[in-house]
């Protein structure tokens, strides 16, 4: 059976990509929460979910930033949006009007760029829907954390980002029984399933969750997992936890 010091090194990756991937989630959620903060006027309207913004980007990149109309009905739709994006001197608008046949989709792009950022290391963009036949009024924001780390730009580091806390959380479930035969590493398995391993495997689980919605934009939901992963962390990594 492995030896307990063995299992404790296998430990070291999994929580490295734990927190690795904490780390991506709460960049997420809080670029998203600031960017409901920037814009936020009192008014409220139904929620947009068109609106498509990288997580990262670099201060020499070009981001696109999309939104997209869909058009479920058998008429012609024209939908008028406006979009605002931020700016430390001072924001811009962007506005019109786009033809979406019927039971089509149709997608508008534009870019951000480093002269876009306001509050330090962050671009927002909100875009407002106009009320139009088959389109009400909604809205929607989202934030970009522009980060440089090894001259990477915002995708490839999130790609790698993603793959590292992807890595270290598998390598830290895999490599305790790696190697052993089929019927020990079964009953490794079994043995291990103690309160500290049900801890670890719900750490992991909140974090990759927590992971998702905020690359999905669901700001909301990834700080309440994050909240959960960290306090989870906490009781973990307590010296009388081991």
């Amino acid at each position: 059976m492995p030896t307990r010091r063995f299992q404790e090194l296998a430990n070291v990756p999994y929580f490295l990509g734990v927190l690795v991937g904490l780390a991506l989630a709460i960049a997420a959620a809080w670029a998203d929460f600031e960017g409901l903060s920037y814009f936020a006027t009192g008014a409220g309207y139904q929620p947009f979910n068109g609106l498509h913004c990288p997580v990262l980007m670099s201060h020499a990149e070009t981001a696109s930033v999309s939104v997209s109309f869909d058009n479920p009905t058998n008429q012609d739709l024209q939908p008028y949006y406006d979009v605002e994006i931020s700016g430390h001197a001072a924001s811009r608008s962007l506005e019109g009007q786009v033809a979406v046949p019927p039971h089509a989709e149709r997608r508008v792009v534009w870019t951000v760029t480093a002269q876009d950022i306001d509050l330090g290391n962050f671009v927002f963009v909100k875009t407002d829907i106009l009320p139009t036949p088959g389109y009400s009024t909604r809205e929607a924001t989202c934030g970009i954390l522009v980060i440089d780390l090894a001259g990477l730009t915002g995708t490839p580091l999130l790609y790698l980002v993603v793959m590292l806390s992807a890595a270290g959380m598998i390598a830290g479930l895999v490599l305790p029984a790696l190697g052993l035969p089929a019927d020990q590493a079964a009953q490794y398995d079994n043995e291990a399933s103690t309160d500290l391993r049900r801890g670890s495997q719900a750490v992991g689980i909140s974090t990759t969750i927590a992971m998702l919605t905020g690359l999905l934009g669901w700001w909301l939901g990834a700080t309440i997992f994050c909240a959960i992963s960290i306090l989870l962390l906490v009781i973990l990594l307590r010296p009388t936890a081991w």
